[in-house]
């Protein structure tokens, strides 16, 4: 071929584009309150329904879930009957399965508190009563 004249030799098509993989929008919630499960139940089915949730009412069965479900986001309460806040933060920390999860604290407890878990390995503290608009913000971090 005679490249002078501008002509060039046929060029292997451009690679495809990699085709993304589904994405997840599992959210697993560890609450034993009923009313605050039901809260977050509603506000995600109604305002982020593409939102998948999964719920656990104590920390036995939430880190269980969350080693199974792997979820984008574990929304996390403080107190719970069998394990406090930090010490589920510690477990999922230690598991390799779980160790990428960012753990959301939703809890009524002081400032300070949430210092401490944030310091241990929680990505953000949301302080109970919550503002709705600031938790819908946090949702859309990390639930695209």
């Amino acid at each position: 071929m005679n490249t002078a004249r501008g002509v060039h030799p046929p060029e292997a098509p451009p690679p495809r584009p990699a085709t993304a993989g589904p994405v997840n929008r599992k959210v697993l919630h560890i609450e034993d309150q009923e009313l605050t499960r039901r809260l977050i139940e509603r506000l995600l089915g109604k305002l982020r329904p593409q939102t998948e949730l999964r719920e656990a009412a104590n920390a036995r069965e939430g880190i269980k879930a969350a080693a199974a479900e792997q979820p984008a986001l574990i929304l996390l309460d403080n107190r719970l009957p069998d394990a406090t806040g930090g010490e589920v933060l510690r477990q999922l920390a230690d598991a390799e399965a779980t160790a990428g999860i960012p753990v959301v604290i939703i809890s009524g407890d002081s400032a300070r508190t949430g210092e401490e878990l944030l310091a241990i390995g929680a990505a953000e503290f949301l302080v109970k009563p919550f503002d709705i608009h600031q938790f819908l913000a946090m949702i859309d971090r990390y639930i695209p």
